[in-house]
């Protein structure tokens, strides 16, 4: 690494989010800093990726930590209401014991004091069934190549709780069950991607990306991994899961980058396969 970039330093965990453990995402997010800068280090240090691919560490992980700190935050406040209905609020004993009592009692104020319990039980929902703020990252930076797309779609409506699925770049890799043709224990489409490579998703017609991938790999000096998947492919769609999922066509392709979050996408057979790859790649890890 160029002795510019030696004493470069980066902060990630709970030195650089610190927030209430509500939605209990304090693990989930520091494991998700090194998942991002982990991968962006080795390649640069095997000379596969300029050093200034270190650069979108910040860029992609900060509004992300910032997302789940003002959860954290707005749902530490959502439970108020909860303490208030119990009672617990209350100035002293005696009048905290009789507002709880209020919660079995068949009087107007108990009619109320229930409602309000169930009013506030209701909104603490984000924090216990948060499944899109523990999913629904979206990376912007030099390390997703967004130059093939449109704008993006926005997010749910309630995007604290439902689940994008989508493989727009800079998004997670959809789960989809898959399985071998000789059928053996079903697998997930995050199973085959990560773990230290880039990886290219394609289906039936798309037989030109592997040659793209061989040509990319050996340019580049780097292990890129394929699998096409659909019938009679390398692997089963068992439930369909990822024709529903993937939002390109059968011959298209979905390349993943070690951290598991799509580099890029081809919605279809493009007339020059090899020369795009390596377009996308040397973009994607700063080497142009």
């Amino acid at each position: 690494m160029p002795e510019s970039n030696r004493s470069s330093s980066f902060c990630l965990g709970d030195a650089v989010h610190r927030h209430p453990p509500m939605n209990g995402l304090g693990s989930n997010t520091c494991i998700q800093d090194a998942y991002n800068l982990a991968w962006k280090i080795a390649y640069v240090l095997k000379g596969q990726a300029d050093p200034s691919l270190l650069g979108t560490y910040s860029p992609e992980r900060q509004p992300v930590g910032e997302t789940i700190i003002t959860q954290a935050n707005a749902s530490l406040r959502t439970h108020k209401p909860v303490y208030e209905a119990l009672g617990s609020m209350a100035p002293n004993l005696e009048q905290r014991k009789k507002d709880f009592g209020e919660l079995s009692q068949a009087t107007p104020d108990g009619v109320k004091r229930r409602a309000r319990l169930q009013a506030a039980i209701k909104d603490i929902a984000h924090e216990y069934h948060g499944l899109g703020l523990e999913m629904n990252q979206r990376y912007e930076s030099a390390a997703v190549y967004l130059a093939d797309e449109g704008p993006r779609p926005p997010l749910p409506q309630d995007h604290v709780i439902e689940h994008e699925i989508t493989t727009y770049p800079g998004s997670r890799l959809p789960h989809a069950w898959l399985n071998a043709k000789i059928p053996r224990k079903k697998f997930s489409t995050i199973d085959l991607s990560g773990k230290g490579a880039f990886c290219l998703f394609t289906g039936i017609g798309g037989e030109k990306w592997k040659d793209a991938v061989i040509k990319a790999s050996e340019v580049l000096g780097m292990n890129i991994r394929i699998y096409s998947v659909g019938w009679g492919q390398d692997y089963e769609d068992v439930y369909f899961d990822w024709a529903r999922r993937r939002e390109i066509d059968e011959d298209g392709c979905v390349l993943v980058r070690p951290d598991n979050f799509v580099a890029w996408r081809s919605v279809g057979m493009i007339p020059t396969p090899e020369e795009k790859l390596l377009v996308v790649l040397k973009t994607v890890l700063r080497r142009l």
